[in-house]
């Protein structure tokens, strides 16, 4: 018998035990479900960020927004009690990704594996830390309160912006989550904050779960198409952060009908440089905590924040820190909230220092099984204490007003 005749033989036979072990096996369930969202956000902030030259898409008053996501979940179970599958969300929006503007085909991917000993995820998913995160927002209602979607109706700074050259903290969480982009600026969600990695969840014992993640590189994302190099970038600038590390332990526990829940937080990695000039800039280290407090229907919280000089050079020695504060209350349908942020970057010289603030008030109602309507406002506030064009102060401050509905499914 010729080697082809081998191959021939051996790839029936494999064939052949593959659909008979297939026939003795239940194989995992999939299961399709996602979200559409329609809003209209008409916003009044300073008049500089609404004139020419100024005039960018964040300038109009008036915007209607479309984000559509379908999730393909997939679960297994041996005979033996491992469980197993993926999920995958899928982008269905006729245009890029308002919070990356890429225009990818999935916000997340990724394959877990859990048992009694925990459950482990690899693949392009958020951090582990920021999923079990407390603080004013994850009880927020309406699009989120201060980690909603306001900051997609106005101008902001950051990246958004064509006049500031100041960079604000305007979102809760560590920089990973809400986008670390140079600097000591957080502010615009990226790419990053789904890079590819690995990830533990401890099981929860006596209300307290661990939650580990490990990122090689956080430019990396998805397929080889997303691979980066040690030289991307201008010279010296920040090209991302490599070995990143993110920690969560989480508290949920509940005495006499009053609900605990804490959490704290840690991430650190190393800062990649381009290489092409001597340039030295601090690694990532952050830290953050929360605390909420419910009973019945009423949730009180808040959380504290710090980014210790993160991705600066040597003679920038700034720190960002943040906090938050929140309430809201929920009966059969009706939800509502209201929440605070306040951050500060400090500067070289300790002043002028980017200040934000937002206060946002939400309300929803569940007008039927996954259809939610909701209405949110937003009063924020971007103070740099500098004068950024051409001697005029462009601080902004206005209100972001945001109408919308919900699908479930």
């Amino acid at each position: 018998m010729d080697n082809k005749m081998k191959k021939i033989l051996l790839a029936t036979t494999a064939v052949g035990l593959f659909a008979a072990a297939s026939a003795n096996a239940s194989g995992p369930t999939v299961t399709v479900g996602g979200y559409a969202d329609f809003q209209v956000g008409s916003s009044d902030q300073e008049s500089l960020f609404e004139a020419s030259p100024a005039t960018n898409a964040f300038s109009k008053d008036l915007h209607t927004r479309t984000d559509t996501e379908i999730y393909i979940k997939v679960d297994g179970k041996t005979d033996n009690g491992l469980g197993y599958g993926a999920l995958i969300e899928l982008e269905a929006d006729v245009s890029a990704d308002d919070d990356t503007g890429a225009n990818n085909n999935a916000e997340r991917a990724y394959i877990y594996v859990e048992s009694g000993f925990g459950r482990v995820e690899v693949g392009a998913t958020g951090d582990a830390g920021d999923a079990l995160r407390v603080d004013a927002s994850t009880f927020a209602r309406a699009t989120g309160g201060i980690g909603g979607d306001f900051y997609k109706y106005a101008d902001l700074g950051n990246s958004q912006t064509p006049v500031s050259v100041s960079d604000f903290y305007i979102l809760p969480g560590l920089p990973t989550a809400v986008g670390l982009t140079g600097e000591a600026d957080g502010g615009v969600k990226t790419a990053r904050a789904t890079a590819n990695k690995i990830s533990y969840y401890s099981p929860r014992i006596q209300g307290l779960q661990l939650g580990v993640s490990y990122t090689p590189d956080q430019d990396e994302r998805g397929t080889a198409s997303g691979f980066s190099s040690d030289s991307n970038g201008a010279a010296g600038a920040v090209t991302g952060i490599e070995n990143a590390w993110n920690v969560g332990l989480n508290y949920d526990g509940e005495f006499s009908g009053f609900g605990i829940e804490a959490s704290a937080q840690a991430e650190w990695g190393n800062t990649e440089n381009a290489g092409l000039v001597a340039t030295t800039r601090d690694d990532l280290q952050a830290y953050a905590f929360g605390l909420a407090g419910s009973y019945a229907g009423f949730t009180l919280g808040g959380s504290y924040g710090i980014i210790d000089e993160s991705s600066n050079t040597a003679t920038l020695n700034t720190e960002t820190d943040y906090w938050t504060l929140g309430a809201a209350y929920v009966f059969g349908p009706f939800g509502t909230s209201v929440s605070y942020m306040d951050s500060t970057i400090e500067n070289q010289t300790g002043t002028n220092d980017s200040e934000f603030q937002n206060i946002v008030v939400g309300a929803d109602y569940q007008l039927a099984p996954g259809l939610v309507p909701y209405v949110e406002v937003s009063f924020f506030e971007t103070d740099n204490n500098i004068a950024d064009v051409a001697g005029t102060s462009v601080d902004n401050e206005g209100t972001i007003f945001i109408v919308g509905t919900e699908l479930n499914f």
